[in-house]
């Protein structure tokens, strides 16, 4: 840092924006469910699959016992 305690407190304050800035841009991106279900739409259609082949076998299952 500088000497001037003016211009410190200018550069401290120009950083701290920046990184509120991108902290907030982080924030917005984690909240943005649509954009994260787009992103992990082939994870929530596998996982899908998988509890619809579970219910499926639990009823068949189900079904020869009784």
């Amino acid at each position: 840092m500088t000497s001037d305690p003016r211009a410190d407190l200018q550069q401290d304050i120009e950083q701290t924006r920046e990184h509120l800035g991108e902290t907030v841009d982080l924030l917005g991106e984690k909240f943005d469910v649509k954009k994260q279900a787009t992103q992990h739409r082939k994870e929530l259609m596998i996982a899908g699959s998988v509890v619809a082949g579970v219910v499926v076998a639990v009823m068949c299952l189900r079904r020869l016992r009784s």
